[in-house]
């Protein structure tokens, strides 16, 4: 069928971008920046950010082609396919529906998008499943493969440029590994079983693919209950011997049209009488137009470029990944409160900071969310990619002019870490990296001390501080960012 050849043509072109976008490390790339429209077409990044476009467009989708969102746009659809694609049987276990289970996915879903907390939301949301995977595990690979690829061209090739593979937050890593296992198992066995029975954005779109426009019909006249339709299709929707096929678990994959010999199968607009729409389906379609008002109302239509000494990137690799006691997080962010509300830690932000400062959560509400860590670089004043790419606004969009005077932390010096007083030597690190000019010398022993009024915690003096294996020099984070 023609249809089904340009749906997997979409879904192709799809995956390929979603590899770009969270898989490419190029210094400066602009094929991934210019992606990043994949992520802002995600229904619930779009809610979250208030786009209510994107959310018209995507729902008035569905009134017309059904779940075609579930076969073409979302990521973790499109992985399940490139999964199943490893089985060597076609065939499908169809499974019955389980309409209480998948409304109990959904009801938890919206309440923890209506309470803010992200530790129960982010683990359902499909975006954000993909985009741990994709950061967590599928980027490790991508890293070590090009690595690998410089090393068998003799680190001569202008293409593959060695770079350091950095592990995410413990929670982000077994989340999606557990996540990626339970996908493998359910795809190869019952095919898009987390699609129909556990994903809530699945759950919502099958309420209105009832009324979809273009959906699979079965004719009773032409069709021979063979049951080649039900076989191949993904989701267990089709019921041969009744000849009915449940829309609201349809992927729209086609699959069926492609199956069936004998032409029973149509996707064409016609008059079919439906089933009355249940009090609990018109709870939860109430719920969520609740949630997305909620979400839509609140929303509001430096390099410092110093010499690099050998010690100082071998002092690197030894510093311990330290965290401050508030999270901190980038500008833009605003406050923890709006952070922590918007973010449905897809990682998105992790996998495209060139300064790798960014790193998975593994503590409190915010588990799974990134925060700011200096290990391994700082956060460059001249840098606003990670509130260019954010798809929910919980990092909103910032100039570069902007973010020099916003202040998200604080540095703090310990005097009894500094190598001035442990190592009776003269050092100026901090000092002279320091883009704002908040760290001063003073004294005859030239101690350092940190003037917070110009100090907006980008972290070059903590990744500079030479001393280890915590740093002397440590940012703190504000609850709320302001201008300095």
């Amino acid at each position: 069928m023609l249809i089904k050849k340009i749906r997997v043509l979409l879904a192709c072109c799809m995956v390929v971008g979603f590899c770009f976008l969270f898989l490419d490390q190029s210094e400066g790339s602009v094929v991934a920046r210019k992606l990043a429209w994949l992520a802002d077409i995600q229904l619930v990044p779009a809610l979250l950010a208030g786009s209510l476009g994107i959310v018209i467009a995507l729902l008035a989708l569905t009134l017309v082609y059904g779940r075609i969102y579930c076969s073409v746009i979302c990521p973790l659809g499109l992985l399940q396919d490139l999964l199943r694609s490893l089985s060597k049987t076609r065939r499908y276990t169809p499974l019955k529906a389980q309409p209480l289970i998948r409304y109990a996915f959904l009801l938890l879903f919206v309440l923890a998008l209506l309470a803010g907390l992200p530790v129960f939301f982010t683990l359902l949301e499909p975006y954000s499943a993909f985009g741990r995977i994709a950061t967590a595990l599928g980027l490790p690979l991508a890293v070590l493969s090009n690595n690998g690829l410089d090393f068998l061209t003799g680190g001569n090739s202008l293409l593959f440029v060695p770079k350091t593979v950095f592990m995410q937050g413990i929670a982000t890593v077994a989340v999606a590994i557990v996540t990626l296992l339970i996908l493998l198992w359910c795809t190869l066995t019952y095919g898009r079983i987390w699609c129909s029975l556990i994903c809530p954005v699945g759950t919502f779109l099958g309420l209105l693919s009832r009324w979809s426009l273009f959906r699979p019909r079965i004719d009773a006249k032409t069709c021979t209950s063979c049951g080649a339709c039900a076989r191949s299709c993904k989701t267990g929707c089709i019921d041969a011997e009744q000849g009915i096929v449940d829309a609201s678990r349809c992927v729209a994959c086609y699959n069926c049209l492609d199956a069936c010999k004998f032409s029973a199968l149509h996707l064409r607009p016609t008059h079919t009488e439906t089933k009355p729409v249940s009090a609990e389906r018109r709870a939860f379609l109430g719920a969520l137009g609740f949630c997305a008002l909620s979400k839509l109302a609140d929303t509001p239509a430096y390099a410092a470029s110093s010499e690099k000494s050998e010690a100082e990137i071998l002092h690197r690799r030894y510093k311990e990944r330290r965290f401050s006691q508030v999270p901190l997080l980038p500008a833009g962010a605003q406050s923890q409160n709006h952070f922590t509300q918007k973010c449905t830690g897809c990682q998105l932000c992790v996998s495209r900071c060139p300064s790798h400062v960014l790193i998975s959560q593994d503590r409190g509400l915010g588990l799974l969310q990134p925060e700011m860590s200096f290990a391994h670089g700082f956060c460059r004043v001249d840098c606003v990619r990670c509130s260019e790419i954010c798809p929910t606004d919980a990092i909103r969009p910032i100039s570069k002019e902007e973010k020099s005077s916003i202040q998200i932390g604080r540095a703090q010096i310990d005097l009894s870490l500094c190598v001035v007083t442990t190592d009776h030597v003269s050092c100026n690190a901090c000092q002279r990296n320091c883009p704002t000019g908040a760290v001063s010398l003073v004294g005859e022993r030239e101690l350092p001390s940190v003037h917070a009024e110009k100090c907006i915690g980008c972290g070059a003096c903590e990744f500079y501080c030479p001393a280890r294996p915590q740093a002397a020099i440590r940012v703190e984070a504000n609850h709320q960012h302001h201008n300095i």
